[in-house]
Parts: C-alpha cells; structure tokens; sequence
C-alpha cells in the first residue's frame, strides 16, 4: 500500500488559537482517501484529468494508494478547514481546476483558485523545491522521475503533480460525503481599518486578530459571542 499525506499550512497554529478565543473549539478530523474507490466511483473525472495532465492511472491503481489529510473541524460548526500550503498553486494544481466536477461544487472559488495558480507559481519555489516535496519516491514511482527542482522542460515536479492530484481527491470526497469544507490560502484578503490585508501575513506577524476572527466568523456564519457592532469587515 502507498499512502502520501498531505500537510497544512503551519500558519493553522495562530489560526486556532483566534478561533479558540472566540468559543470555537478546534479539533483536527483525519480523512483517509482511498484512492482506487474514489476512481471507481468517479471515474469520467479522472479520464477527464489523465488527459489534461497527460498521464495514466495504472500504477495508481496497483499501489493501493491512499491520501491522508487532517482537516481543522470547527465546533460547535460543521465546517472544516484546510489552510493552503503556497506550493499547492501552481500548473498541475490549475490543470486539475479545469474538471468539469468544479462546476458542481458550491464552497469552492474556483476562479480565485485558478488565478492563484496562475500568478503565485514563483511564490511556489520558495518552499516547494526541496527534495521531499519536489519529488519523493511515491510521486516517481506513480508519475516518473522528476526533473531539476524548478526546470519543466521535461517531467517537471511528480511530487507537485501528486499534491495536485490529492488535492482533487480531496474537494471531490468532501463534496461526495457532504463534508462542509472550507479551503484558506495565505494569500486571502480583508478590509481592516481602511487597508487591505493578507491573512499569511498577518497570522505570520500575529497581527489584526480581531479583523481575522471576524472575518473567519463571516465565513463559516457563526456569530462571535458578546460581539458588538463594529466597523463592517469586507472580506474579499
């Protein structure tokens, strides 16, 4: 059995400790994805991708493959969270978001995710060129021998080939299970006194908490307990 698992954002760890300030309590929920279960069932999907990103099922298949995530449940809500890594945006990410499943699903931006893809693949490198995420064994056994971290002349990355890849099967076993899911990336923006900001940012710099929070609050629409009426928070 082959089992990749696909990790979040550390910048989740500031993140519940804003929602735990405002009675959200966060748990992480393990999902186990199998693979060849998810094909069977949805297999016009991946025909569709196999030949966007022109490659074969076969060897996924025979590994028994299973991607793993943990998701960020938010209680007393239904909602889960998953908090973007910056190398998840990128050309394999943006040929997956063109499957025709994406018109069919209601919680995703799909047009943010696809303009991300296209415009922060240089932010990608910064942390997507080590060996591990590059390129691992699982990815080169599944998707061939990579090339050079950061050259797509030839193979490219199989291991960001494999996030991409998990990353569908992620948003299509929510949407099977009916999974309330919430997708976050560093590079979502809020309106906090007068300026625009970054939530990345601001959770690396620990700063506009209470922008934050609220905005979180508007997403998932929960009501911060004792909350009074404040500046409106323009998420955008």
């Amino acid at each position: 059995m082959a089992q990749q698992s696909i990790s979040q954002n550390k910048l989740i760890n500031p993140l519940q400790q804003y929602f735990e300030k405002i009675d959200l309590r966060t748990d992480f929920f393990r999902i186990e994805i199998d693979f060849k279960k998810l094909y069977g069932q949805y297999n016009i999907y991946f025909k569709e991708m196999a030949e966007e990103m022109e490659l074969e099922w076969e060897q996924f298949l025979k590994a028994d493959l299973k991607f793993s995530f943990d998701l960020l449940h938010l209680q007393p809500t239904d909602y889960h969270i998953f908090f973007e890594l910056e190398y998840h945006f990128n050309r394999y990410r943006l040929k997956t978001l063109r499957n025709s499943f994406y018109q069919e699903i209601p919680f995703f931006d799909l047009q943010k995710w696809r303009t991300f893809c296209r415009s922060k693949e240089k932010e990608a490198f910064k942390g997507g060129l080590t060996n591990e995420i590059w390129t691992n064994p699982i990815s080169e056994k599944l998707l061939g021998k990579a090339d050079e971290p950061g050259y797509f002349g030839g193979n490219g990355s199989s291991g960001w080939k494999l996030h991409a890849i998990a990353n569908f099967c992620l948003d299509l076993y929510c949407h099977q299970q009916k999974i309330k899911f919430l997708r976050l990336t560093p590079y979502d923006s809020f309106m906090s006194a007068g300026k625009i900001e970054l939530l990345g940012n601001s959770l690396k710099l620990r700063k506009q908490e209470q922008s934050i929070q609220q905005m979180m609050s508007r997403k998932i629409g929960y009501e911060i307990p004792g909350a009074k009426n404040k500046e409106e928070i323009i998420d955008k």
